[in-house]
C-alpha cells in the first residue's frame, strides 16, 4: 500500500514518509471507539425489552404474542424511515444526523418506563424505530468515506463489536438494575432499566456532534499530507472499479445484487434478533434467576467479539469475502441446532449459543464489507440503506415467529431449527448468487 501510485500534485518524498498503517491506526482510534459506544447504546435501547419482559410481562399481563409484536413493530418504523434518513446523512453529515437520531431515540427509550398497556407499548416501540432509522447503515456509509476497501472489514468489525459487546453490559446491567432498584421511588425494576439505558444515548449524541468530523477533509486532527493520502487511496478504489463511476442512486436500487444482499442480510438478522429478544427467556426457562441470566449472556457475547475481529481481519488479509461469509454462517447454524439438545442444561446450552454467536457475528460483519465493493460512493448511501431496510424486516419477523412458535409448541426447538436453515440458505446464496457478479474482497 505504501508504494501505491502517488496522488496528483504530491511529491514522492512527502507521501513516502506517510505510513498507511500508522495513518489508519490514527483514524481508527479517533473514530471507532466513539462509534462503538454509540452502537452499544443503540443495541441496548432497542433490545432491552428482552430483559425487561422478565418482569413487565407478568406485571402488565402481556402475553408472548403481545411482547413479540411489540418487539417487532419497532422495525416497521425503522424500515419506513431507513432510506430517507441515510440520504439525509449524505447531505448534512454524520454529526448532525447522529445528534438527531441519538437524542430522539434516547428520550423515547426512557419513555418506555411509562408504558402500561399494549397500545402504549406498540406506539413507543414504533417511534423508537422511526427515530433510530438510519443509524447503522449511516455509519457503514460513513466508514466508506474514511477506509479503502482493503481495510474496511476490520473497521466494520470494530464497529459491529458494539452490538456484539452490548450483551456484556446488557445482561449484568439488567440483572443488577432490575434486582437492586425494583421498588425504588415507586418504580419497578424494568422501569428503572429503560431510564438508566435511555438517558446516556442523549448525552452521547451531544458528544458525537462535537467530537466527530464529517469527512477526512474536515478533520482538524489530520495534516494535509494525511488528508491527501486518504483521498488518494479512496480514489484508487474508485478507479479499480471503474464501471461504478456511472452508477447512480436509481441504478443501485435497480441492481439485483443489492436486493440479493438485502435478502441475505434478512436471513442472518433473523438469528441476530431472535436471540437478542428471546435468549433471556430461554435461559430463564432453564431455571436461572434474572441476575444469572444476565451474567450467562456474557459468554456468547465474548465469543462473538473475538471471532468477528479475528475472522474479519483474516478476510481483509486474504481479500476474500464469499467463502468467509458462507463458512461462518454455517458455523452459526450448527451452534443453533446443537442448542436444541440442551434446552434443560444451561452450561452446554450457553456453549452452543457461543458457537452460534461466533458464526453469526462474523458472517454479519463480513456481509457489510460487500456493498462498498459493488457500489460507487455516490450510490453507496442508498444501496446500503436498502440492504439494511430489507434485512431489518427480520427484526419484525423474528420476534413474532419465535413468539408464535413458543406459544404453539411450548418451547424454542422448532424456532432454532428454522433459524439454522435460514443461515445455511444465506451461505448458499452468497456463494452462488454473487459468484459471477462481483470480485472477492
Amino acid at each position: 500500500m505504501n508504494t501505491a501510485t502517488l496522488a496528483a500534485g504530491a511529491t514522492a518524498p512527502s507521501l513516502a514518509e506517510t505510513s498507511d498503517d500508522a495513518l489508519f491506526r490514527k483514524i481508527t482510534w479517533r473514530l471507532l471507539p466513539l462509534l462503538f459506544a454509540c452502537y452499544v447504546l443503540n443495541y441496548l435501547d432497542r433490545t432491552n425489552i428482552g430483559y425487561a419482559q422478565l418482569q413487565m410481562k407478568d406485571q402488565l399481563s402481556f402475553s408472548d404474542t403481545v411482547f413479540g409484536l411489540g418487539a417487532g413493530i419497532f422495525f416497521i418504523g425503522y424500515a419506513v424511515f431507513e432510506i430517507p434518513s441515510n440520504l439525509m446523512l449524505a447531505k448534512i453529515g454524520v454529526r448532525a444526523t447522529l445528534l438527531r437520531i441519538m437524542g430522539l431515540w434516547g428520550l423515547t427509550s426512557a419513555a418506555m418506563m411509562f408504558a402500561t398497556t399494549p397500545t402504549h407499548f406498540y406506539v413507543l416501540r414504533f417511534l423508537l424505530g422511526v427515530f433510530e432509522a438510519g443509524f447503522a447503515p449511516g455509519i457503514l456509509f460513513y466508514l466508506t468515506l474514511w477506509f479503502p476497501a482493503g481495510r474496511r472489514a476490520k473497521a466494520t468489525a470494530l464497529f459491529f463489536m458494539g452490538p456484539a459487546a452490548a450483551p456484556l453490559f446488557a445482561g449484568p446491567l439488567a440483572g443488577i438494575v432490575m434486582t437492586s432498584l425494583d421498588g425504588a421511588y415507586g418504580l419497578a425494576g424494568w422501569q428503572w432499566l429503560f431510564l438508566v439505558e435511555g438517558v446516556p444515548s442523549v448525552m452521547l449524541g451531544v458528544a458525537v456532534f462535537f467530537l466527530l468530523s464529517n469527512t477526512p477533509a474536515d478533520a482538524p486532527w489530520l495534516n494535509d499530507i494525511e488528508k491527501q493520502r486518504v483521498r488518494h487511496l479512496l480514489e484508487h478504489d474508485l478507479a479499480a472499479h471503474g464501471s461504478h463511476e456511472r452508477q447512480t442512486i436509481a441504478s443501485a436500487l435497480r441492481d439485483g445484487r443489492v436486493w440479493l444482499l438485502g435478502f441475505i442480510s434478512f436471513l442472518v438478522i433473523l438469528g441476530v434478533y431472535a436471540m437478542a429478544f428471546w435468549q433471556p427467556t430461554m435461559l430463564k426457562g432453564m431455571g436461572l434467576t434474572v441476575l444469572q441470566v444476565g451474567f450467562y449472556s456474557m459468554v456468547p457475547a465474548l465469543a462473538g467479539i473475538a471471532a468477528m475481529i479475528i475472522i474479519g481481519g483474516h478476510s481483509d488479509r486474504q481479500g476474500e469475502r464469499r467463502w468467509h461469509f458462507a463458512i461462518t454462517a454455517c458455523v452459526g447454524a450448527l451452534g443453533l441446532s446443537l442448542t436444541t439438545l440442551f434446552m434443560k442444561s444451561p452450561v452446554p446450552a450457553v456453549a452452543c449459543l457461543a458457537l452460534a454467536a461466533i458464526g453469526i457475528s462474523s458472517a454479519f460483519t463480513i456481509l457489510w464489507t460487500v456493498p462498498g465493493i459493488l457500489l460507487s460512493k455516490k450510490a453507496a448511501a442508498a444501496g446500503i440503506a436498502l440492504i439494511s431496510t430489507i434485512g431489518g424486516c427480520a427484526g419484525l419477523v423474528a420476534p413474532l415467529v419465535v413468539g408464535a412458535i413458543k406459544t404453539a409448541t411450548g418451547g424454542f426447538t422448532l424456532s432454532l431449527y428454522l433459524l439454522s436453515g435460514a443461515l445455511v440458505l444465506a451461505a448458499v446464496l452468497m456463494l452462488v448468487g454473487l459468484r459471477l457478479h462481483s470480485k472477492p474482497g
